[in-house]
């Protein structure tokens, strides 16, 4: 490109000069053949105006060029720029790698001393909190836990007799009962849970004991394996808390069949499986805790209780129960009273009023010789959002076991119940899975002074039979039939409850109770009939 501008200059002058030393030939020449001074000058000017052009253009070029030259350093030091950028970059990623080396050789000793130090000192953090109501101390992983809970119901109340010129118990005691006071303490550990729970109340009160103690793995859903001191599932009334009947005490068919081979603190080992709509439990019973006596150290009773239950239909607003149970006793308490085989093994069946203020048992079978014994039935129950409804029918068998020559009938008792429950401020009926049985309601709007909130009001009603009386005729005496006169027992009642809050729960019940019973030789009547009117104070979480 400077070439071409060069030529152009060189050509520009030597067309000017030769223009310029041919302008006199020129002039003359057309001077001479009559060209006129005014065309001359007219070529001279187009000749100036061509050179002024050449002259543009010519500074055009030089612009170009410039413009090229500054294009050309421009690009050269975007190029430096660039080969600068790749050289941080390398020494960037270098660092990089560096700094992540240095890293990992960090976490490689940092876990090195971990795997060193002390295990105390990986210990996890603790969380306190109210885990399904109660005080709960556990991990922060969750692996393990420590509940606190606590059951006291507090009973106060009274018979109003009229007792026949013969009967057994005239003077039945009024007053006051600490029906229960049990600590609950539940220690868990992965899959595997511990509960201990000591019992200050009783019938009667002041004489501490054991309500249970067992060890539970709960690793394989949906079943629970349990040994220990227990009370296993039998039938849908003592499957239920206590916190939660609708009558203070259990209908004495249910008191008195559980008491078999279930019941509480019963030694056992079994498993339970419970599912949305279906419930089953197994389980090999002994003894109960405390019977391991002097009089009974030569062996203790074996047993078996087992229970199939469940939901065949439920909605948001329906719960529909059945269930049925059974128990059979292989052999019961052998102990060292009496002659060999009679009285050495005995089974006792009775009950008190369904009430626990007076601790006299107004039917029952007394001491029965007996080999081997077995209780069976079942029920239903249905629930409708604030209503429920249940019942249930038990048979109760006893061989008895008796010297020769002497009547030996297998004893047959019978009983059952009813009763219906109604929320009259409208909160649900509960049903727990986990127990395939009822459970009481949670109030919706705890009691708060001044705020109109009042709690939840419940109204109860039962009905319920017992049967103690097996093979007897009346006018006959027992032993000439080998039956028994135990008594027939009919209760009706009706109880309001207040739940101020889910922990608390006010009872008041009146009772009517009939109790029809003859004496051993069945000629004189030793029962009665009495109302009955007591309240109880519940604290429960």
């Amino acid at each position: 490109m400077a070439s071409e501008a060069r030529n152009r200059r060189l050509g520009c002058g030597a067309l000017v000069a030769l223009g310029v030393a041919a302008m006199p030939a020129t002039v003359h020449a057309q001077t001479a053949s009559g060209v006129s001074i005014d065309q001359i000058e007219q070529q001279i000017k187009q000749l100036q105006s061509e050179l002024k052009q050449l002259k543009s253009e010519l500074g055009a070029a030089k612009q170009q060029v410039r413009q090229s030259r500054a294009e050309a350093a421009q690009s050269k030091q975007q190029a430096v720029q660039a080969q600068q950028a790749a050289q941080q970059a390398q020494q960037n990623a270098a660092a990089a790698a560096s700094a992540q080396y240095q890293a990992s050789q960090s976490a490689a000793q940092a876990a090195a001393a971990a795997a060193a130090a002390p295990k105390a000192a990986a210990a996890p953090g603790v969380q306190v909190g109210f885990a399904n109501g109660r005080p709960t101390i556990s991990s922060s992983d969750g692996k393990m836990s420590f509940a606190v809970g606590m059951q006291v119901q507090f009973d106060t109340g009274g018979y109003f007799q009229s007792p026949y010129p013969t009967t057994q118990f005239p003077n039945l005691y009024y007053g006051v009962n600490l029906r229960r006071a049990r600590i609950f303490f539940v220690g868990q550990y992965y899959d595997f849970r511990l509960n201990i729970t000591p019992d200050f109340g009783g019938s009667p009160d002041g004489s501490p004991t054991l309500y249970e103690a067992n060890l539970n793995y709960v690793g394989v859903k949906p079943a629970t394996f349990t040994v220990g001191y227990f009370k296993p599932y039998y039938s849908l009334y003592d499957s239920q808390s206590s916190n939660d009947f609708l009558q203070m005490e259990r209908p004495s068919i249910i008191e008195i069949s559980r008491n078999l081979a279930a019941g509480d603190s019963r030694a056992s080992l079994g498993t339970k499986f419970s599912w949305d709509q279906l419930f089953l439990s197994s389980y090999l019973t002994g003894g109960v805790y405390g019977s391991q006596q002097a009089a009974l150290l030569n062996g203790s009773q074996i047993g078996y209780v087992g229970r199939v239950a469940g939901r065949p239909y439920y909605d948001k607003d329906w719960n529909l129960y059945a269930g049925m149970s059974g128990e059979y006793v292989l052999h019961p308490n052998i102990n060292n009273a009496g002659t060999q085989f009679v009285n050495q093994q005995t089974l006792s069946f009775s009950d008190r009023p369904e009430l626990r203020i007076d601790q006299n048992r107004l039917i029952s079978t007394g001491s029965l010789s007996s080999s081997t014994a077995s209780a069976y039935g079942g029920g239903v129950g249905i629930s409708w959002r604030n209503f429920l409804v249940q019942g249930e029918y038990y048979r109760i068998n006893d061989s008895q076991l008796v010297a020769p020559n002497k009547p030996s009938p297998v004893l047959g008792f019978g009983g059952g119940y009813v009763e219906a429950g109604w929320v009259i401020t409208g909160e649900p009926i509960r049903y727990s899975v986990g127990d395939a049985a009822f459970a009481r309601p949670n109030p919706a709007n705890p009691f708060a002074l001044g705020t109109g909130q009042i709690g939840a009001f419940e109204l109860s009603a039962r009905y319920s039979a017992m049967n103690l009386n097996s093979n007897v005729t009346p006018g006959v005496a027992q032993s000439r039939t080998g039956g028994v006169y135990g008594g027939n027992q009919q209760v009706a009642g009706l109880l309001f409850s207040w739940y101020p809050n889910n922990w608390i729960r006010l009872y008041l019940q009146g009772q009517y109770t009939n109790v029809d019973r003859l004496n051993a030789a069945g000629t004189s009547q030793i029962g009665q009939h009495f109302f009955t009117l007591a309240q109880r104070v519940q604290v429960a979480f």
